[in-house]
């Protein structure tokens, strides 16, 4: 019996861990996507890359973070719009392969480390959204579905729900402790009371004696 109740104790231990990971890594993604999301200038972004033109590098469905920066340079992996494409939110993140001034207007020639060829269009800054800071694998997909407004309503209400369910557990495991305690008080006042009481009528029968 005494083994059964120290499993059960070790597996809610590490439940109880595994939930409160989850629970501060939902906490810091929806945080980082709801700062990206300020209208403030030179802000960073969080986006998904769903081609796999930057493997082994980035993943397809890996989660990058950028942030324009002054001056980029040849090595550099960069988020630019992409040529020719009428959608207003499509971008391409390649790697900078060389960088070309004529005329006094600075292009970037840009590839992808999967590709063999460089990209056909030179880049110009002003198409470009900012440098990768860092990469996240496997998570592009959660990312994606987050910035969606069911996403970011289930970011709130999950850590919101977990958060409360554990307060009032808490609470609950207080109360029954204090009612615990009062309980095992009476019955020792009661105990106490007993006692008293015999030991008066003692006393009383000793004097009418």
């Amino acid at each position: 019996m005494t083994e059964k109740k120290e499993k059960s104790s070790v597996l809610k231990s590490i439940l109880t861990i595994v939930g409160n990971a989850v629970l501060v890594f939902l906490i810091i993604i929806g945080a980082l996507i709801a700062f990206s999301m300020l209208p403030i200038r030179n802000n960073y972004q969080v986006l998904t890359v769903m081609s796999g033109s930057m493997k082994p590098t980035i993943p397809v469905g890996s989660v990058i973070v950028i942030k324009p920066v002054a001056e980029y340079k040849v090595d550099n992996i960069v988020t630019f719009k992409t040529p020719g494409s009428t959608k207003k939110k499509d971008f391409t993140t390649h790697r900078i392969k060389e960088i070309k001034g004529e005329n006094g207007v600075v292009t970037y020639v840009t590839r992808g480390d999967a590709n063999e060829d460089s990209d056909r269009e030179y880049i110009e800054k002003d198409s470009i959204l900012g440098k990768e800071l860092f990469a996240v694998s496997l998570i592009g997909y959660l990312i994606g579905y987050i910035k969606t407004l069911p996403g970011l309503v289930l970011i709130i209400i999950v850590p919101a729900a977990i958060i409360i369910y554990e307060e009032v557990r808490k609470i609950h495991r207080e109360a029954k402790d204090i009612l615990a305690k009062r309980g095992s008080k009476k019955a020792e006042d009661k105990k106490i009371n007993k006692k008293v009481n015999i030991k008066g009528r003692k006393r009383k029968a000793g004097r009418k004696k």
